[in-house]
């Protein structure tokens, strides 16, 4: 049964490697696949925010009834978030506290940043499905952009410490 399963991770892993993703690891999936799952969460929050009507009855498969999809989208972005910043190179020097208080304190300033921007949008934006879907997913995609961005930036300009 052992070696099915790394026949299966084996795999699993060349066609994931094969379409320029990355292979299935531990690091892999904390500081690449959740990310990416929160930044899809991301844009779905957006859209929500955006358009709470367009979500109403929808049923999930994998959220219980009593969580909404507000805060199963807010874990799935601030778990993300936090791990895209955790494996950031600017922090690699820090402590773990440090790094649990930068990572926390800049997953929380931007999932919750955008919520109130969106919020404020919504106030503003037409009362028309689609123009207000568009509005949500280019703020989120946008959002996005300039974080990843500004972490890169960051991160490029991080200086080795010589020991």
């Amino acid at each position: 049964a052992a070696s099915s399963m790394a026949t299966l991770v084996d795999k699993v892993n060349m066609v994931l490697t094969s379409s320029g993703m990355r292979p299935i690891t531990r690091d892999n999936l904390l500081y690449y696949y959740a990310p990416i799952k929160g930044s899809l969460s991301y844009g779905v929050l957006s859209v929500q925010m955006f358009n709470p009507e367009l979500f109403e009855n929808f049923k999930f498969l994998v959220i219980p009834q009593y969580i909404s999809l507000t805060n199963a989208c807010l874990v799935n972005t601030i778990s993300g978030t936090g791990l895209y910043l955790y494996s950031s190179r600017h922090l690699a020097q820090a402590t773990p506290k440090e790094k649990f208080i930068y990572c926390t304190f800049g997953t929380v300033m931007f999932n919750l940043g955008s919520m109130l921007l969106w919020a404020l949008g919504r106030t503003v934006a037409p009362e028309n499905t689609v123009v207000r879907t568009m509005m949500g997913a280019a703020g989120a995609v946008g959002a996005l952009y300039i974080g990843k961005n500004y972490v890169a930036y960051l991160d490029a300009h991080v200086r080795t410490v010589k020991a």
